[in-house]
Order: C-alpha cells, then structure tokens, then sequence
C-alpha cells in the first residue's frame, strides 16, 4: 500500500530546498517513518504559498490541491515570515486534515537546507502517528527536541490554536526574544539569494574598475592613499557602499510604500531585509573589486615609482599598496556605480517582498483566467 506526500513550495529557495531533499526524504519515510508502506513525494510549485501572508490561506489552498491530487498527507514550504500578534510563526500542524506548513525565515541564516529536512522529518512523524496518547507524547517531546536543538539561541512554544470548525492547529511559534526578528531577516535576506542578485553586478563591475583603473593613472590618488588614516579610508567606504545600496533602491523601486492593503510592520520588515540583502550583495562587490584593483596595482606600479610620486620614506611594502587599492576601490563604486544598471533587472527587483507577491499573485490570477 502506497502513502502519498505532497510538498507544496514556493517558487525560488523553497523549490530548490525541496528538490535537494526529496530522496533524502523517501528514504527517511520508508525506513523511520513507517515501513508498512510504500511512500511517494510529489513536488509541486505554487505561487500563492509564497504570495499569501495569512497562514490559513495557505492552509486553504493547500488542502484544495490535496484534494484534487489525492494526498495522504500535505507540507507547505514558503518564503514568507508568518506571524501571530508579535510572534514569529515556524511551522503549522492540522492533524485532522494532515496538513502542515513550514515557514523558512524563522529558522534564520544558512544552513537551512538540513534544518529543514529534519524539521519535515519530525512533523511527518507528529502527523502519521496521531493515534495513541503514547504516540502523540513522544512525538510532542521528539520534535520539540528538535526544534530546540535546531534553535537553540529562540525558543520554541508549541501551542495548540482553534482557527474554525474542523481546523484545530498545532502552532509552533519562534518566542520573541532578543533576536528572534533579527533570525527572521537573516532568514528572509537568505530567501532573497543574495547570491543571484551579485550575478547582475557584472556591468556594475565592469564600469568601476574602469573608473577606478582612470582615477589610477594620476598621481593624486596615490598621495591620498598615503596620507589618509585607516578611520578616514572606513568613512569612504562606508559611504561609497551606502550610497550604492540606496541607489539600487531608488533606480529599481525596491522601497515598499504606504499603500491601503499594507501593514506597517510588515512594510518595515521587507524594507528592513531588502537593505540586509542589499548590503550582503554589496560587500561581495566591493570584496570582488578590492581583489581586482589589488592584483592590477601589484603588477603595474612599481614600488620605486610609488615612493617618488608621493614622496614616501623608507621601503614601500604590500601595506602601502592594499591602501591605495581599498581607496581606489571605494572612488570607483562612489563614482563608476551610480548611475550604472545591473544586467538583470528582473532578478534585482525580485529582492523586495512586495514585489515578489505582487507577481506572483498575478501568477495565480492568470492560471485561474
């Protein structure tokens, strides 16, 4: 006899997660879960898992597409924050319905891929063993045990919650302490993949190192290099990123605005993980571009020629040139950055929260048309 899961995600991350595990996952229900079966995954992606914001919407349309595809039991994996009043919502459980949800910001920064395997593991094991008392106890105190091992720096509270008639959910909620909303932004920021968005920094780069290489040629930078401080070097490169970063806001209309339908808090916190994202893609830019000008300056510049042109005393060593690459760095990304486009705009503008649910509502609209 044949058990069916169905994994209903997200497109992006959640899609590929689930794609990473899939066979992990078979092999586990077969051997751990129960063996009196012969278990089957389907993977099926759906928009509105990563565009709905309410939890029990989710669930709704989860439990349409059980229906129609016949599953024993349903998970949903989204990209989204969930959330009760002011708690961080990790995983949902309808044990009547064999339903659950799992949201991946809550478990924060990387490595969430096995996270969340194990997570799917335990759940489906609280979902398949609703039988006995005894059963449900040591299935309580089992994932319990792992969430708390998994997330150990945010506690978890396992509630049980009457959403409506024939829908009583096991909640399990990230408690709100110190840096639960911070895991929660690292856990968005890494949904965001700040890794393809680096991708479309290839003309970005391109038109910093050719300022940079130009600002090179004149002796001018070379003398700042030397007489600036380390303080006054952090102070330029803290402005040439910012100012980066906040024009890729501006040129591609990342800033989530007031509008009737948003909340407050959930517009800050999209804004808020938009700059973390941002800031992540940025760094590696700069990181990137700091290599580049540091191997381009060692091989051109002789250090007789440095020490002429501005004057130094004593053996010009490695130091003097990793300085004027780091400010050459920060001239080029305040000057050659701004105002250049990313390659891929589309994938850019895909960072911001709102921006994604809006598409991908009108992604459900048009297969319902």
């Amino acid at each position: 006899m044949a058990k069916k899961v169905g994994l209903i995600c997200a497109p992006e991350l959640p899609e590929t997660i689930a794609e990473n595990i899939y066979e992990e996952l078979i092999d586990y229900f077969n051997r751990q879960v129960d063996d009196n079966y012969d278990w089957e995954i389907e993977i099926v992606v759906d928009p509105l898992t990563g565009a709905a914001e309410s939890s029990k919407e989710i669930i709704d349309a989860a439990l349409s597409i059980a229906k129609k595809r016949e599953w024993d039991y349903t998970i949903c994996l989204t990209d989204l924050p969930l959330f009760e009043d002011n708690k961080i919502i990790l995983a949902d459980l309808n044990q009547k319905l064999n339903i659950a949800q799992i949201s991946l910001p809550a478990f924060g920064s990387p490595p969430m891929r096995y996270r969340v395997k194990k997570v799917i593991m335990q759940i489906m094991q609280e979902l398949h063993f609703n039988h006995t008392k005894d059963d449900v106890h040591k299935m309580k105190q089992a994932i319990k045990h792992l969430f708390k091992r998994n997330l150990r720096f945010s506690p978890i509270k396992r509630e049980e919650v009457s959403m409506d008639q024939n829908k009583a959910m096991i909640r399990y909620l990230v408690v709100p302490k110190i840096n639960s909303k911070l895991r929660t932004i690292l856990g968005m920021s890494y949904a965001n993949r700040p890794w393809a968005v680096i991708s479309s920094f290839k003309p970005i780069i391109a038109v910093a190192f050719a300022t940079g290489a130009y600002a090179l040629i004149f002796p001018n930078l070379w003398e700042l290099s030397v007489h600036y401080n380390v303080p006054r070097l952090l102070g330029i490169m803290f402005i040439a990123c910012m100012s980066m970063i906040i024009w890729m806001i501006v040129s591609h209309n990342l800033w989530e605005n007031k509008t009737k339908n948003s909340k407050r808090k959930i517009r800050r916190l999209y804004n808020t993980t938009t700059v973390t994202t941002l800031t992540m893609a940025v760094s590696v830019y700069y990181i990137v571009l700091f290599i580049i000008f540091s191997i381009a300056i060692v091989i051109f510049i002789p250090p007789e020629l440095f020490r002429t042109m501005t004057e130094s005393e004593g053996e010009v060593g490695i130091l003097a040139f990793l300085r004027l690459s780091w400010l050459a760095t920060s001239v080029a990304t305040l000057a050659g950055s701004i105002g250049a486009s990313a390659e891929n705009a589309e994938l850019v503008r895909n960072i911001a929260y709102g921006y994604r649910q809006n598409r991908r509502y009108q992604e459900v609209k048009k297969q319902k048309d």
